[in-house]
């Protein structure tokens, strides 16, 4: 078994197996590997035929202010001569080898089984979340901040900026890779339209190729105003398209800036991460909390102690016995979900994956809190 970059003379094996896998045409497969660069994906081949491509992306998850170096392992494809043989799982060590290997400390990817994925060392780690409004109840919405437009090919030099304001405060979006923006500005869909609100406050790039719904494929809002001020801009096209979507968090801005009715969640999923290395993690991460100590001993087939001494929202980790003050025992399998945010320490002893008296759980749900874990693609 061999794995290797993805070639040119590649490309037919790729629109083969996500023919096969996805169901996608050759020009959407193409689209696709354009947009996220062909040395992204890797090719397995096993007793010298062709047995799977996938992607690994390099980028980051924000968390407590900071990014944690990442790679997204997207469109795993198993030609079907393949599959059922636990080729999926060798798939998940190779693509974590490969990703650590240039610099990631989080592995992160959706998963349409997640029994495989959980017995390789992912779990759930956030939420992807959209929801949808009725453009007809946006007017009632009181802001005035002015808006430019901006042209495609200089959008992602204008957002980029307003985009890593906005994650400084959240947890779990993406520290996105050039494959994330090129998908949100991708015109083969439907050309899309960029709009810049108040002082670079905000801005939201909308999508009118869908009759009767406006699609806000990304947006940012670094303060109130600028929230409420793209809902009011979507509802001055409310005689076109009677509704709008957008990707949101479960706390999200702009359902706060909604009136009290015509809105709803219409999807919800949910996104898995493996912590490469948990110590690297640990310190990489920022914390709301200023100052603690904590001891995690990470109970898995590779045992992991660790001191984790938090100072100004910054930690810095060193190995640790298990027989000093706040000592917490974490099952490794749900490791992710304490570190991301997406359990709390408290949630996870009641469950039975977490071991502590009560005042070191109550200092591990201060050390991992922030604000609920969520991303704006699906990777």
């Amino acid at each position: 078994m061999a794995v290797r970059k993805a070639a040119k003379a590649d490309m037919s094996l790729i629109v083969d197996a996500y023919r096969l896998a996805f169901a996608f045409n050759e020009e959407r497969t193409r689209r696709y590997v354009e947009m996220t660069g062909l040395d992204c994906f890797r090719v397995l081949e096993k007793n010298g035929h062709y047995a799977a491509v996938w992607a690994v992306v390099p980028c980051g998850h924000w968390f407590g202010g900071r990014v944690v170096p990442a790679a997204n392992i997207a469109h795993v494809a198993i030609q079907p001569e393949f599959r059922g043989a636990g080729l999926a799982a060798e798939i998940l060590e190779l693509s974590c080898e490969d990703a650590r290997r240039d610099g990631a400390i989080l592995a992160s990817l959706f998963a349409s089984t997640r029994p495989v994925y959980r017995r390789a060392g992912f779990n759930l780690a956030g939420h992807e979340m959209i929801y949808e409004a009725d453009t007809s109840e946006l007017y009632k919405i009181k802001q005035e901040l002015p808006s430019r437009r901006v042209s495609l090919d200089d959008a992602r030099a204008t957002l980029e900026p307003i985009y890593r304001t906005a994650c400084s405060a959240e947890c779990g979006p993406l520290d996105r890779h050039d494959a994330h923006w090129n998908a949100h500005f991708d015109p083969t869909t439907g050309v899309p339209s960029v709009f810049v609100f108040g002082e670079d406050e905000g801005y939201a790039v909308l999508d009118m190729s869908r009759p009767g719904i406006i699609e806000i494929r990304d947006w940012a809002a670094i303060n109130g105003a600028a929230a409420r001020q793209i809902l009011k801009f979507v509802g001055t096209f409310s005689t076109v398209f009677e509704k709008t979507r957008w990707h949101g968090a479960p706390q999200d801005a702009l359902v706060f800036a909604m009136p009290d009715k015509g809105w709803r969640l219409v999807h919800q999923e949910e996104f898995l991460i493996r912590v490469l290395d948990p110590a690297l993690a640990l310190t990489a991460r920022g914390y709301a909390c200023a100052d603690a100590e904590l001891t995690l001993a990470i109970e898995g087939s590779n045992t992991v102690n660790t001191r984790i001494s938090i100072q100004g929202g910054r930690a810095t980790c060193a190995p640790a016995a298990v027989d000093g003050e706040h000592v917490l025992v974490v099952d490794a399998s749900h490791f992710a979900s304490l570190f991301s945010g997406f359990r709390s320490a408290s949630f996870l002893r009641r469950a039975g994956y977490v071991d502590g008296n009560p005042e070191t759980v109550a200092l591990a749900d201060k050390v991992f809190a922030g604000s609920p874990p969520w991303v704006a693609e699906h990777f």
